[in-house]
């Protein structure tokens, strides 16, 4: 049987923790990747307010942390001022993982311009992913690097870049197949070259037009990439999801509605033509309307079913 272990951002069904961890106990789950709780970002808490007001609520469901889904390093590289500020938030968010016997919190190589000196940017980001490693040293936790957009390390090239330069036990690597998608990458290539540094899976699919879809419905190679990780690789560890689908289920019959007008707005054109095909897919009318929950649920249980397929091949 796999030993993956499924984990979420359920913020993105609600920003409310009962409700988050209704939905992980639906699912016969127990992890959860906190983000936004009870309407706050994870990172605002001080370890204070946490032991006090949430971490009551999530022993007594049984509830643990896969990774604590951060802000950190989400600012543009030269803005100190935040920078400063987010070594404090940090602070607290070490001791909430010690709080929580979770080991890992997810972070990023700062915002920078886009097409912009790359070559001057690094030394910048390296000094202040150390300065953020400085802050956990001697501590059981590791930093994860998500591939994010808009970020210095937007390619598989950049992270793999990051990683080597860093060099250091506490600095790893999460893999998010739809972020390098949107930043033009080939996301199949992309797990080849970074998966002996991955500790840490997103499960995320997106479409060639660069929009967010249901897992197996994008270019993510998540069968295959799957398939290779518990049966070649014997991944143990973690596998989050987030679909960001909230475009579709808030708008997808809006935009049938005035499919008429999308001729005359390709952003719009370009998100209805994704809407119907997801509608397709899943068999949903086009005035249907679809929850938050159900596209959430649709991610769980693609997961699971690609799991289990595994399994069944390799039995």
């Amino acid at each position: 049987m796999s030993q993956v272990k499924i984990s979420g951002f359920y913020d993105e069904v609600s920003s409310k923790l009962d409700d988050q961890i209704a939905l992980i106990k639906e699912f016969g789950e127990q992890y959860l990747c906190p983000r936004v709780v009870d309407g706050k970002n994870i990172a605002d808490y001080t370890a204070e307010e946490f032991a006090r007001d949430i971490k009551p609520r999530l022993d007594a469901a049984g509830i643990k942390f896969s990774s604590i889904g951060s802000p950190i390093g989400k600012i543009g590289l030269y803005d100190d001022a935040a920078y400063e500020s987010q070594l404090a938030k940090l602070d607290e968010l070490v001791k909430i993982c010690e709080l929580m016997g979770c080991k890992y919190i997810r972070m990023f190589s700062f915002r920078v311009k886009q097409g912009g000196d790359y070559d001057a940017y690094f030394p910048e980001v390296v000094k202040k992913l150390r300065g953020f490693l400085e802050r956990v040293k001697g501590k059981d936790v590791i930093l994860l690097h998500e591939n994010e957009k808009r970020i210095y390390g937007d390619t598989p090239e950049r992270c793999l870049q990051l990683y080597t330069e860093i060099n250091d036990p506490q600095f790893k690597l999460a893999y998010d197949a739809s972020n390098f998608i949107q930043c033009g990458v080939n996301a199949p290539k992309a797990y080849e070259m970074l998966k002996d540094y991955v500790v840490y899976y997103h499960i995320k699919d997106c479409s060639p037009e660069k929009v967010e879809v249901p897992i197996g419905l994008g270019l993510g190679g998540y069968e295959e990439m799957i398939r290779d990780l518990v049966v070649n690789r014997h991944y143990d560890g973690f596998m989050t999801l987030e679909p960001h689908t909230g475009k579709y289920a808030d708008h997808k019959v809006l935009f049938h509605i005035f499919g008429w007008f999308t001729w005359m707005l390709p952003y719009v054109g370009k998100w209805n033509k994704i809407f119907k095909r997801i509608d397709a897919a899943k068999n949903i009318a086009p005035m249907q309307k679809v929850t938050r929950k159900d596209i959430f649920t649709w991610q769980y249980k693609g997961l699971k079913d690609i799991l289990d397929r595994v399994e069944k091949e390799n039995a």
